[in-house]
Parts: structure tokens; C-alpha cells; sequence
């Protein structure tokens, strides 16, 4: 059914209008899903709009006013009632933050837009265009979703976020089932389930502050726990935790061993209150006395072999030429880190490697696993192409 466009979005500010919402999407057991947030100033994520729609209707709810959108959150948790994101790891991760629970039964079309084309990641504006051949007008990425009122421009923005994704997703349903690719979305979507995903550990984050790497075990020790008390500051003050202290001083500190207040004071970017000057400084000598079974585990620093670096190339190469013939986004098979696993796992002969690997388990696995176990152990030769097939490099039996 074609839903018939408004002259003009309509913003809904109260619980009847949320209500009214959540029943059509239950009746319709699927749904559009997007959010507008800020986090540019903000210690998390601050929910400025959500934007619902089906195919009927487009429903866009002012975060900002105080009005419960936990009906909402309960629609993208529940398993009987399909997601509709594009690229919505973001979003969903507000929704697990506010209830606790992982999302169910998502359907992102721009993963699925990766497993029947040659292209990820795709805008949603070019794939808007080539599938249904709308011209979608982004001209508020740097709007500020806080201001009240918002424009007649920032609400059909909005609305464009959300409208076209149900007919696009019916779309791209028909191509995976044509393709026979269904349970490859299956199982990429899966993912968007473990909470796992939206709740990264501690080594996680830190591996994400920047100057860590070369640290040891001890400064590493150090770190975490400047980390653990520059997030808590963050969200006291409700300011992103880069501005409580900034990633080089954070190593810095930790690198040099630096624990009292002057010492600290003079380094050049320090701007923290005696108060919490003192407080950091209490952080640091705890720190001190963390035994060494328990500092985390420094970075190997391995560097990559000569043949380590010319099997990655061969391996890339492959890939690539393989997923083109396929019809299938290189850029959501592979990863440069998967392909260096492999290659690092894969022993001489035709023994399999000891342990699971990215490459070689799930949708991945069963198109491309045993042709780079084949190529790795020397099973495989290969030749380029006739420039008519969409083969780029051809692989046969090397022996």
C-alpha cells in the first residue's frame, strides 16, 4: 500500500500521539527506525527526534519535550516486529542504553544493499537513488537537532530518513531471496543482538584512546583506570570525556609515572580544577598498587613478515576479484585484519587452522573458504581473466 505524503511532517510531543504510534507499528509488525542526537558537547548521546515509519504512515516524536518514548524501545526490542535501519548501529545502541536489552529482528538495508552489490558502504541517498529512483534532499547533516522550533527543512529531513526505507527494504528482501542470500542477512543481522556489541570492555575502550600502544603492562594498568575516572568525570559534568582530559595526556601520564598535582599541572593542555586535580591524583596512586597479575596484556608489536605482507596482497587481491564475479561488497566480506588472521593461522600443508576465524565461519566461509585454504596451501594456481568474464583472476588446480 503507498502511503500518501502530508504537506508537511507533524511533530508529536505527547504519550496519546506515542501510543497511537506504537499500536500501528504492532499492527503492521514492522517498522523504520531512526534517531537524531547530539554528542558533539555531550558526555552520551542526547536524543534530539525519532523518526518512525511503515509504509503508511511516518510518525516523528520530539525527544526533547520529556514525553515517554519507551514504547518506542519496546517496539525495537521486540522480536516479532521487524527494525528497518540504515547503517543503525548508532541508534539501536540509544535504544539498548535506555532499556537494557538488546535490539531483535533488525533488517539493515545498507548491509543488505553489500550482499547483492558491488558496493558498501552506500548512502542511503545513493541507494535510494538506484533503487527506487528518489532523489533524497540531505542538506541538514550539520543542523542542530536541539533547536525549537524546528524547520519545516529539518522535519522533511527528517522524514526522508525514514519514509523510502520500508519499500526499500521489500526491494532488497526480493534480490537476497532471488540470490539466494537470505540467511547471509540473517546472519549479519544476528549480530546487531548481542549486546556484546553495543558494550565494549575495558581493553576495548582503551584500545580506542589514542598513544596507548607502546605502553607496558604497568602503564597500560595506569591507563585503564584514568580512563575508567575520565569517563565517570564525563558524565558527572555531562561534557564528552576528551574534554576531561585528552588522549595524549592520559598516556603521557600513565608513560612518565607522573602522580602529584604540580607535576601533572605543568603539563601543556592540563585544565582540570584543583578538586579534581587531587581527585586524579588519588586515581594515579591507586593505580600504583594494582599487582602485576593483574595488568592487561601489553601489544605483541608483532610486525608483519615479507611473506606474511606478499600473502595479504595475494589474499586481497582474490577476495576482491571474488567477490565482483559475486556480485557481493568486498568491503562487507573482508576486512584487512580478517585476511591477516587468516593468513597468519593458515600452516603449511593441508591441515586447517586450529582455531575459528572470521574468514573461513558462516556465509563467508561457505563462498570463500575453501578457495583461500586452497590458494594458502599451494593447491590453487592462478591466472588472469578473459576480459569478457566478470572473473578479474581465475583460480584452478595449482598441482
Amino acid at each position: 500500500m503507498s502511503r500518501k505524503k502530508s504537506a508537511q511532517p507533524v511533530l508529536m510531543t505527547t504519550a496519546d500521539q506515542v501510543a497511537e504510534l506504537a499500536d500501528h507499528v504492532r499492527q503492521h509488525r514492522q517498522f523504520a527506525f531512526d534517531t537524531e542526537f547530539v554528542m558533539e558537547d555531550v558526555a552520551a548521546a542526547e536524543v534530539c527526534l525519532i523518526q518512525v515509519a511503515t509504509e503508511e504512515r511516518v510518525f516523528l516524536v520530539d525527544a526533547l519535550t520529556g514525553v515517554d518514548v519507551s514504547p518506542i524501545w519496546e517496539l525495537v526490542v521486540d522480536p516479532q516486529i521487524e527494525t528497518i535501519v540504515h547503517a543503525g548501529q548508532e541508534d539501536l545502541a540509544i535504544c539498548v542504553q535506555a532499556v537494557g536489552k538488546p535490539p531483535r529482528n533488525v533488517f539493515d538495508v545498507q548491509i543488505a544493499a553489500g550482499l547483492v552489490s558491488a558496493e558498501y558502504p552506500l548512502s542511503l541517498a545513493k541507494l535510494a537513488q538506484s533503487l527506487i529512483h528518489v532523489r533524497l534532499h540531505k542538506t541538514q547533516t550539520l543542523t542542530d537537532w536541539r533547536r525549537r522550533p524546528l524547520s519545516v527543512e529539518q522535519l522533511r529531513y527528517a522524514e526522508e530518513d525514514v519514509s523510502h526505507l520500508p519499500r526499500i527494504r521489500r526491494l532488497l528482501g526480493k534480490r537476497l531471496d532471488k540470490h539466494g542470500r537470505v540467511e547471509w542477512a540473517n546472519e549479519e543481522h544476528r549480530r546487531f543482538e548481542d549486546i556484546r556489541l553495543y558494550r565494549q570492555s575495558d581493553s576495548q575502550r582503551l584500545g580506542r584512546v589514542k598513544g596507548v600502544g607502546s605502553l607496558n603492562g604497568k602503564q597500560l594498568a595506569v591507563a585503564t583506570e584514568l580512563m575508567i575516572w575520565r569517563e565517570d568525570m564525563a558524565r558527572r559534568l555531562n561534557r564528552p570525556a576528551r574534554t576531561i582530559l585528552k588522549d595524549h595526556l592520559l598516556s603521557e601520564i600513565a608513560r612518565t609515572g607522573l602522580s602529584h598535582p604540580e607535576q601533572i599541572g605543568s603539563l601543556r593542555g592540563i585544565n582540570l580544577s584543583r578538586r579534581h586535580m587531587v581527585e586524579l591524583c588519588e586515581v594515579l596512586e591507586q593505580a600504583a598498587q594494582i599487582p602485576p597479575e593483574r595488568w592487561p596484556e601489553p601489544k605483541s608489536g608483532r610486525l608483519e613478515t615479507p611473506r606474511e605482507t606478499v600473502l595479504t596482497t595475494l589474499v586481497t587481491a582474490v577476495l576482491r576479484s571474488e567477490a565482483r564475479r559475486l556480485n557481493v561488497a568486498y568491503g562487507l566480506a573482508a576486512s584487512k585484519r580478517h585476511i591477516q588472521e587468516l593468513v597468519r593461522a593458515c600452516p603449511a600443508g593441508d591441515a586447517k587452522p586450529n582455531r575459528p576465524l572470521a574468514l573461513l565461519g558462516g556465509w563467508r566461509g561457505e563462498v570463500f573458504g575453501e578457495l583461500l585454504l586452497a590458494l594458502l596451501q599451494g593447491r590453487s594456481a592462478i591466472r588472469v581473466g578473459d576480459p569478457a568474464s566478470d572473473a578479474i583472476l581465475q583460480v584452478g588446480d595449482g598441482r
